[in-house]
């Protein structure tokens, strides 16, 4: 049994968030000849980044199966499971399908915040340009570590 197994088929968000990220969706960042489900797969990829370096999560009311979990790679489920594992310090959880899209939804639904936050005070037409100083930021901050 695979990871995308004990996943199962989707990834609940609500009907609010998939809004969200159908409007987050029309940025240069997310353009591409991909599906639509993979456009918004990068856009909660990109929003679990940034509720776990948070460290908050924020639950989510009224969940659907919007997000299909066979448009995510492996990466992505492994980077959640890992995620889920660190946030219960369980290895069980890493059997446990629901709860570590559970924690991983809470923690992109902060990061969809934060993401609206830097569009806002940034503008849509700079937005690529902050997300790649921020990265840029983390990049040398890890570089000092080591």
């Amino acid at each position: 049994m695979g990871l995308k197994d004990i996943f199962g088929r989707n990834i609940n968000i609500n009907n609010e968030i998939r809004d969200k990220y159908k409007e987050l969706q029309q940025g240069f960042v997310f353009k591409g000849n991909d599906k639509k489900d993979r456009e918004y797969k990068y856009i909660f990829m990109m929003c679990l980044a940034l509720g776990y370096k948070t460290g908050k999560r924020t639950p989510v009311t009224n969940t659907n199966g919007l997000l299909n979990v066979s448009s995510f790679e492996d990466d992505d489920l492994w980077t959640m499971a890992a995620i889920a594992l660190e946030e219960t310090d369980d290895i069980q959880v890493m059997k446990n399908g629901p709860e570590i899209k559970k924690i991983a939804t809470e923690y992109a639904h902060t990061g969809l915040s934060i993401l609206e936050d830097l569009i806002f005070e940034n503008g849509p037409k700079t937005f690529e340009l902050v997300i790649e100083g921020k990265a840029r930021d983390e990049l040398k901050a890890l570089k000092s570590v080591e």
